[in-house]
């Protein structure tokens, strides 16, 4: 018996090497790509393409492609009121995005053609802290699920209440995020399980790691609003809250290894820097001279 135990003894760090070997070989690496208050900065979009087809061809592991919203509309260029959003939805198309938050811009737009525009994108608009009236359809969702690499992913999105346009959504109630998120993902997780959650928000860093901080099962928290960049992300017990600035100067690269147990471990978070590319504004000042030319007729017409 004293033989056996010695043997066992002897050979327990072996197999606890053993062990670690195994686990960390079934290990995968998953990127998340990520980008937050885009505002129709179109000079910038080829550089981020370019480092997201570099990312799949790397074939390091699988890889998501998400948005923290503000990305389809920007008061602060003219031409974006009339023109840009179409064009926008189109290049995440192409470009393969998994899921975007709502953004306050975004809702800049009105509800219905909000609602168009969600329609057209091949990716879900994310949102769980706008409460739908009964009766009433909203054109984003609380969550959705994705599967990449064998991964199960749940994503659910937030948004700031900051500016705010209420008076076009009679029909929405803003909840606090953090007990939005809670309920969202405590109903997601009742239905199936997942190996990561990851929460969109449109929301400072603060507020995210915040949340993070009292909602339990958020891994990752891809923040927005506050034009922020995190070189190195905010952990909270083990979760991670990142932000990729704004004006699409840099896309967000966040690398995780995640292993046969659930076991998620940081690798690295990189901001690529794009560069500012020569843009076709033609189209969008052609048509705002002509919606121009349109209001100004009809002003006309009812003043005659």
């Amino acid at each position: 018996m004293r033989r056996t135990m010695r043997r066992w003894r002897t050979m327990l760090p072996a197999l606890l090497i053993l062990v670690a070997v195994a686990l960390s070989a079934g290990a995968e690496t998953l990127t998340i790509l990520y980008t937050n208050d885009l505002h129709l900065r179109f000079a910038r979009l080829p550089t981020i393409e370019r480092w997201i087809e570099a990312e799949r061809a790397e074939g390091v592991g699988p890889v998501l492609l998400v948005d923290a919203g503000d990305t389809w509309q920007d008061t602060r260029t003219p031409l974006s009121i009339v023109w840009g959003a179409d064009q926008m939805v189109s290049w995440m198309n192409r470009v393969g995005y998994d899921a975007m938050a709502l953004g306050n811009h975004e809702m800049y737009w009105g509800s219905d053609r909000l609602s168009a525009l969600a329609a057209s994108a091949e990716f879900p608009l994310l949102c769980a802290n706008l409460e739908v009236a009964p009766g009433s359809e909203a054109p984003f969702a609380p969550t959705a699920v994705r599967t990449v690499g064998g991964l199960r992913v749940l994503f659910v999105g937030a948004v700031t209440w900051h500016h705010l346009p209420y008076p076009d959504y009679p029909w929405v109630r803003y909840v606090d995020p953090a007990i939005a998120l809670r309920g969202a993902i405590e109903e997601a997780r009742s239905r199936e399980t997942f190996d990561l959650t990851v929460a969109l928000g449109h929301l400072r860093v603060s507020e995210a790691a915040a949340i993070v901080d009292v909602v339990p099962w958020i891994d990752v928290f891809v923040s927005g609003h506050s034009h922020e960049e995190t070189p190195e992300p905010i952990c909270v017990d083990g979760s991670f809250v990142v932000q990729s600035g704004s004006f699409a100067e840099h896309l967000g690269r966040l690398r995780l290894s995640i292993d046969a147990t659930g076991a998620i471990e940081f690798v690295s978070n990189d901001l690529l820097p794009t560069e500012q590319a020569p843009t076709d504004d033609g189209r969008g000042l052609l048509q705002f001279l002509a919606v121009t030319a349109a209001f100004v007729a009809t002003v006309l017409v009812a003043l005659l």
